[in-house]
């Protein structure tokens, strides 16, 4: 797979996930139904831990690069 399309592809599926957290969000809220609000939070912590790991790699690989 061509490296831009996988930067497009992972980009997202973060765009996907946060999304998914912010839809459980609203309809935990509404519905009161706390299993909802909890898979929000299970969503919104995949994105910042994936997003985080995937902005680091970026930084690292264009230091590696211009050394």
């Amino acid at each position: 797979m061509n490296t831009v399309t996988a930067k497009i592809m992972k980009r997202l599926a973060l765009l996907v996930v946060i999304c998914l957290a912010f839809v459980c969000y609203v309809m935990g809220n509404a519905s009161g139904m706390v299993i909802l609000i909890v898979v929000g939070f299970i969503l919104e912590g995949a994105f910042w831990l994936f997003g985080a790991r995937l902005f680091n790699r970026k930084k690292s690989s264009q230091q590696e690069s211009s050394s």
